[in-house]
């Protein structure tokens, strides 16, 4: 009967913007880790490594400017309400890892600017180059990056319980409207 009852009311989706920043984000932040995995594994002699550095400072610097988006855009447009059928603990983990996703997402491309400024490498936004806040200090530099790949560390642990919440509430039918207040298309039944 409870679970007649859920799937009954129909789904409180997020707005399509906020949708549509979100995929966007999750495009982002995928081609990212897989460049930044690949980069980091390349010799510093392969021409290509340097290329795939700055697409991924390109890419960083555009999710920076999709967090702050999807944060404004929040800001004006509350998000909808978890069902009030789940247990406390869940509403609550799962407020903790948006805002944590927030946090990451917002200082893992400031953390790699900082580390790129001390480097001695300018940085360039799409080719456009960027002001070059730093000089060449190996040590911030390293402290910078070590931020960096801590973030990742982070990230990859924040998406995963993301991704798994998003699943197990999915699995379980009588929840599957949670998984589908974020996905395009057509509205829930």
């Amino acid at each position: 009967m409870r679970e007649a009852s859920m799937i009954e009311h129909e789904i409180q989706r997020y707005t399509t913007v906020a949708v549509v920043l979100h995929w966007v984000m999750v495009l982002l932040v995928v081609a990212m880790l897989c460049l930044g995995l690949t980069m980091t594994e390349m010799s510093r002699e392969n021409p290509v490594r340097s290329e795939l550095f700055m697409l991924h400072k390109s890419l960083g610097l555009s999710t920076l400017l999709v967090v702050v988006a999807r944060l404004a855009w929040r800001l004006g447009h509350k998000p909808p309400p978890l069902p009030e059928q789940l247990p406390l603990w869940q509403r609550r983990l799962a407020a903790w890892n948006h805002g944590l996703l927030y946090l990451v997402l917002f200082a893992q491309p400031l953390t790699g600017y900082l580390s790129s400024s001390f480097s001695g490498y300018k940085t360039r936004f799409w080719g456009m180059p960027l002001p070059h806040w730093g000089w060449k200090a190996p040590d911030l530099n390293e402290l910078f990056t070590t931020y960096h790949e801590m973030g990742y560390i982070t990230l990859l642990v924040l998406i995963g319980l993301h991704v798994f919440g998003a699943l197990w509430h999915a699995h379980r039918h009588r929840e599957m409207r949670i998984m589908q207040r974020m996905l395009l298309g057509r509205r829930g039944r």
